[in-house]
């Protein structure tokens, strides 16, 4: 524990605290400080990251300063690494701004931490020094939580349109499309979403990993194209009408009609538009391309390349080996069942008459039935279709094992000139950042999809145009 002469520094479990100090500056038009406070609140949490705490402590008010001199800066900070483990990344930067009293700011950044997100709050009252310091670990509000667009996309350059997808179908969906500000013709990706009902951003727990592709890529001049998942939009009709899910009936029909809608949109570039799968939908993809003429390439994001029910096998093995998911006796005796409902996926006797809870994640039989025989390399391989496939390497809901896959598969393929195949080594799933060994847990750590990522889908979309 930390104590001044007037203040004495809380530290909890999960929450740092330094209370606002109270400042005699002449105010100014808030207007006029505004770039200078944000300015000053960079340049001091940057200082702090480099350990330059006496440069810190210069952007602090007189009063700030007294109360709370560097040697002290330095101690809190000491303390609150030893909570928050190693820093890997800031990745964000905010405003909230009062809504009684507007000369009341506080720039907000985030930090990506090895025990999770954490924010910095800088506070200012009427002038451009720091008028109080706060650090409090981020807790997601899963839903209810309010998406923060990436700090690599530039918001006042894109814009916004809604489009109908299956129009006319018994399945219309309203998409959403994201695109630059400017009237033009662009190239644009359609998202194919994972496994589960997701909505148009792919939310996971607290992530938006959908929604930070759209607005990376339309600020970058790729237009984006999102919509509900069928199985989530139709959820109530699906389980009233008894209908028999599919891969084709959730993912391949819908990217087909989204690719319709996409050529009869006025600015969409008709030569350049791409299909994006993301997990199961990346397997998926191939199944929509070979039914789309003039699709210009596909990406796969941690896509499997084996079958689906040993890429299950192997997932629900490794979740299970987690020491904070199941006890060890539980976890053995799931795992027994896991194994026997694989078997019966596989069995020759499969029908559709197989009932549920022999199968694995109790999915109907018609489901197993429809991938039977289903090898999306050679699929894709036979399409000559240019690809980016692309692995978080602490993936745990596929693995390397299909990225290599992949990568011999289409090696021979006429188009493998044009193929990217790239490894990010800290991503996971989600194409996240994360350290240590990979868990369901990290989805409920708030986070925006790697920019490399959002730069390198970019750089391949542009120059496969100019081929």
């Amino acid at each position: 524990m930390i104590k001044t002469s007037k203040q004495i520094l809380y530290i909890f479990s999960c929450v740092f605290l330094l209370p606002i100090l109270v400042s005699t500056s002449i105010a100014q038009p808030f207007k006029s400080v505004l770039d200078w406070q944000m300015a000053n609140s960079n340049r001091c949490v940057q200082a702090i990251l480099v350990k330059d705490f006496v440069k810190a402590h210069s952007f602090f008010t007189p009063e700030m300063k007294n109360e709370f001199p560097a040697d002290t800066l330095r101690l809190f900070w000491e303390q609150f690494e030893k909570k928050a483990g190693r820093i890997i990344k800031k990745f964000d930067t905010r405003i909230d701004i009062d809504p009684v009293d507007t000369n009341l700011v506080a720039i907000v950044h985030s930090l990506r931490c090895a025990t999770g997100n954490w924010d910095i709050r800088t506070a200012f009252k009427s002038t451009a020094e720091i008028d109080g310091f706060f650090i409090a670990q981020f807790k997601p509000k899963y839903g209810k939580h309010t998406y923060t667009v990436p700090e690599y996309a530039y918001a006042d350059s894109v814009k916004v349109r809604d489009i109908m997808i299956g129009k006319g179908t018994d399945w219309e969906i309203n998409g959403t499309l994201t695109l630059p500000l400017a009237t033009g013709k662009y190239p644009f990706v359609i998202i194919i979403h994972g496994s589960g009902p997701l909505d148009e951003d792919g939310t996971y727990v607290a992530n938006k990993p959908y929604a930070d592709l759209a607005w990376g890529l339309a600020s970058r001049g790729i237009g984006v194209l999102r919509f509900e998942k069928r199985t989530r939009a139709y959820y109530s009709t699906i389980r009233s009408k008894k209908i028999q899910v599919t891969p084709d009936f959730e993912s391949t029909e819908d990217a087909i009609e989204a690719f319709k809608a996409l050529k009869l949109f006025k600015e969409t570039d008709t030569n350049a538009i791409f299909l994006l799968g993301h997990g199961t939908g990346g397997m998926f993809i191939p199944r929509a391309a070979q039914k789309i003429e003039g699709l210009k390439g596909m990406i796969m994001l941690g896509a499997p390349s084996r079958p689906l029910e040993d890429v299950l096998l192997d997932q629900l093995e490794y979740v299970l080996t987690l020491d904070t998911i199941i006890d060890i006796t539980d976890a053995k005796k799931k795992l027994e069942k896991i194994k026997k409902q694989h078997a019966a996926v596989k069995s020759k006797s499969l029908s559709p008459d197989t009932p549920n809870e022999q199968l694995l994640l109790e999915t109907p039989a018609p489901y197993w039935l429809s991938l039977k025989n289903y090898n999306p390399a050679e699929l894709t391989k036979s399409l000559s279709i240019p690809c980016f496939i692309a692995y978080g390497k602490r993936d745990f809901q596929s693995s390397m094992k299909d990225f290599n896959l992949w990568k011999k598969s289409l090696s021979s393929s006429k188009q493998h000139a044009k193929n990217l195949y790239k490894i990010y080594p800290s991503l996971n799933y989600l194409f996240m950042e994360g350290v240590g060994k990979a868990s369901p847990m990290e989805y409920t750590i708030y986070d925006h999809v790697d920019k490399q990522l959002i730069e390198d889908i970019n750089q391949w979309v542009k120059e496969l145009i100019k081929k």
